[in-house]
């Protein structure tokens, strides 16, 4: 017998849901009631349980701030190496961070959200296991992109990654 079941999705992965269905021509519903089928079949053929949770960082420590976080008191060392990382990263997603205007370190929340990409994107990079969490960071990575592109400044402000500014170091 076949039950209904009402689940919740984040707007992302409803939107990649939508693009699925679009493409195959088949309701949102269906596409979704698809993969969660073939996710368990697939579990449950190779004798496992549902993967725990994993923790974002496993090996902070709790007195620790996370590695996305510039240490209390400031650290020039965390920001030469993150500012490189940065610039990698910019690098490797140049259309999803083009929008990043020139200024945009002296923002709390933009070095925040860009710093926590970067140990996202490392994460995936040395242990991811499963495609959901590379198309989770990929819409992650590209609606902070359009968030950044539509603040005020335009092209003549736009920040090119280079060398740190004197007031990152």
């Amino acid at each position: 017998m076949d039950r209904r079941v009402r689940i919740t999705l984040p707007e992302p992965l409803v939107r990649v849901l939508e693009r699925m269905a679009d493409e195959a021509d088949e309701p949102v519903a269906r596409i979704a009631a698809q993969l969660v089928r073939d996710q368990l079949d697939q579990l449950s053929a190779d004798g496992r349980r549902m993967p725990a949770r994993r923790r974002a960082m496993p090996d902070s420590r709790p007195s620790e701030r996370p590695p996305w976080l510039e240490p209390y008191g400031g650290d020039p060392n965390w920001r030469r190496q993150m500012w490189g990382e940065i610039v990698a990263l910019c690098g490797r997603y140049p259309v999803q961070l083009r929008g990043l205007q020139d200024g945009w370190w002296n923002d709390a929340a933009h070095v925040e959200h860009v710093c926590a990409l970067i140990c996202w994107r490392q994460l995936l990079d040395d242990s991811a296991r499963d495609p959901v969490e590379e198309l989770s960071f990929q819409l992650h990575i590209a609606e902070f992109g359009r968030e950044v592109a539509r603040e005020p400044g335009g092209v003549t402000n736009a920040w090119t990654p280079g060398a740190p500014p004197d007031d990152w170091i």
